[in-house]
């Protein structure tokens, strides 16, 4: 189960180092809904934070963070296109006593300003797949995010939708205090 959170975790891309208080004084509104239908799993996320449109796709397209993750051993990222993204990731993971190396190779096609689509080419799920959007509003940007995922597990789907969405509750929670700590990176497009 782990390794699900963990490969969403890397997918997800975002450093894991402590935002500035000011992240923490802001109210993300964080939102998480876990559902499935057999053994796919709809995720669906959103979080605000202050950041404008531009620096919030800046955020949204720096893969490279990913290799801040704790457990991300490697992420290469190689551009096929000016929109097009595919990222190639390694994670190492403990699971109780086990540790467990993950593969996976997403395929990002980017929606400048709008957000982006992505899709699991190669890996260790069934699928994944999915989308980031971001909306302007009244303090900044919302992110929404939605994925579906089909794990190659045994373990049976109420312990996994549980699992996921107390562990998805406070990654984007981290996510969203992240934006904030990572945009003190100058975006020499937003400027």
């Amino acid at each position: 189960m782990k390794i699900i959170i963990v490969l969403l975790s890397a997918l997800l891309w975002f450093i894991s180092l402590q935002a500035p208080a000011v992240a923490q004084s802001f109210d993300h509104q964080v939102k998480v809904n876990v559902s499935n239908t057999g053994d796919i799993f709809e995720i669906n996320a959103s979080f605000k934070t202050p950041l404008n449109n531009c620096d919030a796709f800046r955020y949204l397209t720096d893969y490279e963070a990913a290799k801040k993750i704790p457990g991300v051993l490697d992420s290469v990222v190689t551009r096929k296109s000016e929109t097009v993204a595919v990222v190639n990731r390694t994670i190492s993971e403990s699971i109780l006593f086990f540790s467990v190396i993950v593969k996976t190779t997403i395929e990002y096609t980017e929606l400048p300003f709008i957000g982006s689509d992505f899709k699991q080419i190669a890996g260790d799920a069934k699928m994944f797949k999915g989308s980031w959007r971001l909306k302007k509003d009244e303090v900044g940007t919302s992110f929404i995010y939605r994925s579906f995922i089909e794990p190659n597990t045994i373990v049976p789907n109420f312990i996994i939708s549980s699992y996921i969405k107390n562990e998805l509750q406070q990654q984007f929670i981290e996510i969203a205090k992240q934006a904030l700590a990572n945009n003190s990176k100058t975006y020499l497009a937003c400027n």
